[in-house]
C-alpha cells in the first residue's frame, strides 16, 4: 500500500463516514468532511435489511445498532380496517444479520463514534465549493475559503450532490418521483393502543386514501411513514413553512378513519417532517479522473424499496476492499467498482419506483381489487421477492478477483 495515499471523503451521513472506516481498516488514511455540523441533517427513521447489517458487523457495528433499534420480524399487510391479509418474515438470520428498524441518527451515531475512537478527521460545517483535479492531486475547495489535498476524492454527498454536479456538469439531475413523504415518531408509551407486535414488525397499510407504514424505530419509540401523490415537489421555502400542526391536520382528515393505533400515532406526535422523495435511476459513469461517487451521489433509491442506507454500506464496503486489492491503483478500482455495483443498484432503484407505484391513492374499488391481489400473491411471492437483494454478500478477506472466478 502506498505510504501516503489520503482519500478526501465529501459527506459525513452514512457512505462517507462508513468508507472512511473500511479504509481504516485497509491501511488508508482518510479524512471525512461534512457541510452540516455534528448530528445536523441525518433524517428520519430507516429500516436496515440484512445485506446492510452484514457490512456493520464486518465493522463490528452490528450489536451496537441492534441496541438502539428496533427488531423487525415479519412485514404484515393490512387493509384501513386493520383486516390483516398477509404476513411474510423479513429473513431472521437466514440472511446472516436481521433486518432491524431505527432512527437514520442511531445509524450515523454508531458509525461516528466508531470514527472518533479510532481517531479519524471528520471536518464539520465544511460545505464543498468545487473540486480542483490535478494531474497527480485532488483538491476540494470549501464555501469558508479552506481547502483539503488528497490523493482521490470521493463524493458521499447524498442526492442533491455537489461532487456529481462537479464531474457530470449538465448531467442528469435527481428526478422526482411523485412522493412527498410524510413521517415522525413517538414513544411507545404515548400510544395505549399500541402492542408489542406493533414495533416488532413492518406494518404496511394499503387503504383507498393512500398507504400509511408504522414499525419500532429508536429502542422505546415508534415510527410511522406516509406517501403523498403530489405533482411537484415542495420548493424549500413550503417545506420551511409547513408546519407539524398543519402536517398533523392534514394527515388526521386523510388517515383518521384508517384503525387503531394509525390515528393516535399522527395526534401524539409533536414533530412531523415532509420530505420530497427523489431518485437517481441511471449516470452515464460514477467517476471521472480522480473522483468518485458512491451512495445516494451516484444511485439514489426511494425509500420505498428500503435499501437505501444498505446500498451506501455496501458501496464503502466495496470501494475500500477494491482499493486495497488494487494497493491504490484508483484508476483499476474505480473501473472495477462501476462494474460490481452498476447493474445491482439500478435494479433495487427500479425496485423502489415499482413498490411506489403500489401505494397511491385510490377509489374504494380499485383500493379492494389492489389489496384482492397483494392478498393472492404476497403469501405466494412476497417472502421471496426480497431474496435477491437480501442475499447478497461482499467477502472482505477474499481479493475481489478471486470473487468473480468463484461466483
Amino acid at each position: 500500500m502506498p505510504d501516503k495515499f489520503h482519500v478526501l471523503i465529501i459527506g459525513g451521513g452514512v457512505a462517507g463516514p462508513a468508507l472512511a472506516l473500511f479504509l481504516n481498516k485497509a491501511g488508508i488514511s482518510s479524512a471525512v468532511y461534512e457541510a452540516y455540523g455534528p448530528g445536523g441533517e441525518v433524517g428520519g427513521g430507516l429500516g436496515l435489511a440484512p445485506n446492510g447489517m452484514n457490512v456493520l458487523a464486518v465493522l463490528e457495528l452490528a450489536d451496537a445498532l441492534r441496541r438502539r433499534a428496533s427488531p423487525a420480524r415479519e412485514n404484515r399487510i393490512y387493509d384501513e380496517r386493520g383486516h390483516r391479509f398477509a404476513t411474510f418474515d423479513t429473513g431472521g438470520t437466514e440472511f446472516g444479520e436481521p433486518n432491524i428498524s431505527c432512527m437514520r441518527a442511531d445509524l450515523h451515531a454508531v458509525v461516528a463514534e466508531k470514527c472518533r475512537r479510532q481517531n479519524i478527521t471528520i471536518a464539520y460545517r465544511k460545505r464543498l465549493s468545487r473540486v480542483e483535479r490535478r494531474d497527480e492531486s485532488v483538491v476540494a475547495h470549501f464555501e469558508d475559503g479552506s481547502s483539503a489535498h488528497g490523493d482521490i476524492l470521493v463524493g458521499a454527498d447524498g442526492i442533491h450532490s455537489r461532487t456529481r454536479r462537479e464531474i457530470l456538469p449538465g448531467g442528469p439531475e435527481p428526478e422526482f418521483v411523485g412522493i412527498v413523504g410524510i413521517g415522525g415518531a413517538v414513544p411507545c408509551n404515548d400510544v395505549p393502543t399500541l402492542s408489542k407486535a406493533d414495533t416488532e414488525n413492518f406494518n404496511f397499510v394499503f387503504g383507498p386514501e393512500g398507504f400509511f407504514g408504522y414499525c419500532g424505530g429508536s429502542a422505546g419509540e415508534v415510527m410511522w411513514w406516509s406517501n403523498l401523490p403530489r405533482e411537484r415537489p415542495y420548493s424549500s421555502e413550503e417545506l420551511r413553512s409547513l408546519s407539524s400542526q398543519a402536517l398533523k391536520t392534514q394527515m388526521l382528515a386523510r388517515y383518521g378513519t384508517y384503525y387503531e393505533p394509525i390515528p393516535s400515532l399522527i395526534a401524539r406526535t409533536e414533530e412531523i417532517i415532509a420530505l420530497n422523495v427523489f431518485d437517481v435511476q441511471s449516470l452515464p459513469r460514477w467517476h471521472d479522473g480522480r473522483v468518485m461517487l458512491i451512495g445516494d451521489a451516484a444511485h439514489a433509491v426511494s425509500p420505498n424499496a428500503g435499501q437505501g442506507a444498505s446500498q451506501a454500506l455496501e458501496d464503502a464496503m466495496m470501494l475500500a476492499k477494491l482499493l486495497r486489492d488494487c494497493a491504490c491503483d484508483y484508476r483499476r478500482a474505480f473501473v472495477l467498482f462501476e462494474r460490481e455495483r452498476k447493474p445491482r443498484v439500478e435494479r433495487v432503484v427500479a425496485e423502489g419506483r415499482r413498490r411506489g407505484g403500489d401505494k397511491t391513492i385510490v377509489s374504494p374499488f380499485k383500493s379492494k381489487i389492489r389489496n384482492l391481489m397483494l392478498r393472492l400473491l404476497l403469501p405466494m411471492f412476497g417472502r421471496y421477492s426480497q431474496n435477491w437483494m437480501f442475499r447478497y454478500r461482499i467477502d472482505w478477506e477474499s481479493a475481489i478477483e478471486t470473487e468473480r472466478r468463484a461466483a
